[in-house]
C-alpha cells in the first residue's frame, strides 16, 4: 500500500474512533429502552452496566476531543530565552511547519512537540515543544538542531498532508486506550477499542516510520548530516549517564535531606570524565537494539544512521560546534532549575550542598546506617570479644551449611568478617574525624583515611579476623576510649 494511501486510511480510522465511541453508546442505550418496555427489571439490571458504562464512554470522548497532555517543567518565553526562541523558529520555518506557541524545558533526555487538538485530532488549538535540559548540557548548538528540527519536521506537511494528524492520532488513541484500560468499567469495552486501536497502529505505523525517516531528512538538511547522526547517538549516551547520574550521584544525600548545588554542573563533569566518556564509546558506537514489531513509530536507531550517513553530505552550518547551553541566557541556573523539577515534592525540603560534600555526607550517612545494622546494639569491643572467641559466625551474617567442616566455615567466614568489621570502623573512624568520602567521577566515592589507620587498618583487620585483636585494639584506642562505641 502506497505512503499517502496509508496516510488517509489512517486519518480515516482516526475519525472513525469517535464513531464508534457513539455507535457503543448508541447501542447501549437502544438496548435499555428496548428492555424498559418490554422487562422492566431486566432493564433496572442492566442499567446498573449501562449507566458507568455510558459514563466512561462520555469521558472518553472528551479526553478524545480535547487531548491535552499534562504540561510540566519550566515555561521560557521569547522574552526570558530570545536565541532559543528564534532558533526554534528558523528550524519550523525550515522544515515547513509553524512554530510551537510555548516552549517548556524539561528533566527528561527527550525532545517533543504536543498539541492540543479538537475534531478528532484534525484541528490544532496550541502546539507546545519541550527540551530536555540533559541535550542542552551534553550536545553541541548543530546537535540540538538537529533533534529539535526533526521533532519539527513530523509535524511538516511537506511529505504528506496528513503526517501531522498520522502522528497525532496515535498519541489521542494511544491516551483513550490507556484510560479505559485503567477504569473498572473501561475494563468491559477495553476488548472493543483495543481491536479499533490495534489497526489504527498497524496501519499507522508505516507512516510513522516514513514520517521519522523524512523527519531526520529534514534534520540533516538544517542542522548538517554529521550533526543528525551523531545525536542519535548522543542522545543514547546521555540517557545511560543520566541515570548513573541520579542513581549514583544526585540523589545519594537524598535520605540524609540534602541535594547538589549545582546539579547541571554535576552532569556535565560526569559525562566529561575522562574514564566515564571511555566507557561509554562502545555505546556511542553501537546504540542499543530491540525487537521489531509491526506496530513500532520508529525504526530502529542503527537503522535511521546508516541511512543518514548514506545520504548526502550536508555540512554543519557555522556556530554549530557551540555548546547548547550558549543558546540560553542564564544557562547553569535555568538547568539546576528544571533538573529539580523531576525529583518528587520532598525535593523542596531538602538542603543544598556542593558536590563533594554531597557525597561525603551521603555516603558516610549510608555507611553508618550500614554499620548500626551489622552491630545489632553491641559495642565495637563486643566484635572484638567475638573474634578472640573465635566466633566469626556471629558477626559474618550468614551461616554455613550444617554439612560443611570446622575448618571450612572458618574460611568461609573469613572474608564476610572482615568486609563487616571494616564497615563498622570506617563509621567509626568518620565519626571521629579520622575518615572521609572523596568524590569521583569516575566510578564510586574513595575512602580516604587519616594516618596512620590508612596504612595499618586494614593489615589490623586482617590479624583480628585470625584471632590477633591486639593490633586492632591499639590501633583503635585513640577513637574508642571514653565513649558509646556503637558507631
Amino acid at each position: 500500500m502506497k505512503y499517502s494511501m496509508r496516510a488517509t486510511l489512517a486519518v480515516l480510522l482516526l475519525a472513525g474512533f469517535p464513531v464508534l465511541m457513539l455507535a457503543v453508546a448508541g447501542a447501549l442505550v437502544w438496548l435499555e429502552v428496548a428492555a424498559f418496555h418490554g422487562h422492566p427489571f431486566t432493564a433496572v439490571r442492566l442499567g446498573f452496566l449501562a449507566v458507568p458504562v455510558l459514563y466512561v464512554l462520555a469521558t472518553a470522548l472528551l479526553t478524545f476531543e480535547r487531548s491535552r497532555d499534562d504540561v510540566d517543567g519550566v515555561p521560557v518565553t521569547p522574552e526570558e530565552q530570545p536565541e532559543l526562541w528564534a532558533t526554534v523558529r528558523e528550524l519550523a520555518r525550515e522544515v515547513g511547519t509553524r512554530p510551537p506557541d510555548e516552549i517548556y524545558l524539561v528533566p527528561q533526555v527527550n525532545a517533543a512537540v504536543n498539541e492540543e487538538t479538537h475534531w478528532a485530532g484534525l484541528r490544532v488549538r496550541r502546539r507546545r515543544m519541550f527540551i530536555g535540559a540533559q541535550l542542552f548540557a551534553g550536545l553541541r548548538v548543530s546537535q540540538l538542531r538537529a533533534i529539535l528540527g526533526h521533532e519539527l519536521g513530523q509535524y511538516s506537511n511537506r511529505h504528506t498532508r496528513f503526517a501531522g494528524a498520522t502522528y497525532r492520532g496515535r498519541q489521542t488513541i494511544g491516551r483513550v486506550v490507556s484510560g479505559l484500560s485503567s477504569t473498572g468499567s473501561g475494563r468491559l469495552l477495553r476488548p472493543i477499542f483495543t481491536a479499533y486501536a490495534t489497526v489504527y497502529f498497524q496501519v499507522s505505523a508505516r507512516v510513522s516510520q516514513q514520517q521519522e525517516l523524512a523527519a531526520d531528512t529534514d534534520s540533516a538538511r538544517v542542522a548538517g548530516t554529521a550533526a543528525a547522526a551523531s545525536a542519535l547517538r548522543e542522545v543514547e549516551v546521555l540517557d545511560a549517564a543520566w541515570w548513573v547520574f541520579l542513581n549514583d550521584y544526585a540523589t545519594v544525600a537524598w535520605s540524609s535531606g540534602y541535594l547538589p548545588e549545582r546539579m547541571a554542573e554535576g552532569y556535565q563533569l560526569l559525562i566529561s570524565d575522562e574514564k566515564r566518556v571511555a566507557e561509554m564509546a562502545s555505546l556511542r558506537e553501537n546504540p542499543p537494539t530491540r525487537a521489531a514489531s509491526k506496530y513500532d513509530s520508529h525504526p530502529p536507531v542503527a537503522e535511521r544512521i546508516a541511512l543518514l550517513e548514506a545520504g548526502p553530505d550536508v555540512p554543519v552550518p557555522p556556530g554549530g560546534e557551540r555548546p547548547a547551553t550558549d543558546l540560553l541566557h542564564n544557562g547553569p541556573e535555568l538547568l539546576d532549575a528544571v533538573l529539580t523539577t523531576g525529583f518528587t515534592e520532598g525535593a523542596a525540603s531538602k538542603k543544598k550542598l556542593d558536590w563533594a560534600s554531597l557525597v561525603d555526607v551521603g555516603v558516610r550517612d549510608s555507611n553508618q546506617a550500614e554499620a548500626l545494622r551489622i552491630l545489632r546494639r553491641r559495642r565495637i569491643e563486643d566484635l572484638l570479644d567475638l573474634l578472640d572467641a573465635g566466633r566469626l559466625e556471629d558477626i559474618a551474617g550468614s551461616t554455613a551449611p550444617p554439612e560443611v567442616k570446622a575448618r571450612a566455615k572458618r574460611e568461609l567466614y573469613r572474608p564476610l568478617v572482615h568486609t563487616r568489621l571494616s564497615i563498622v570502623l570506617h563509621a567509626r573512624l568518620a565519626k571521629a574525624g579520622a575518615a572521609h568520602w572523596e568524590l569521583s567521577w569516575s566510578g564510586p566515592a574513595k575512602l580516604v583515611l587519616a594516618e596512620p589507620y590508612a596504612t595499618e587498618l586494614d593489615p589490623a583487620v586482617g590479624a583480628a579476623v585470625d584471632g590477633n585483636t591486639a593490633p586492632l585494639r591499639a590501633l583503635l584506642a585513640p577513637v574508642l576510649s571514653g565513649e558509646d562505641n556503637r558507631c
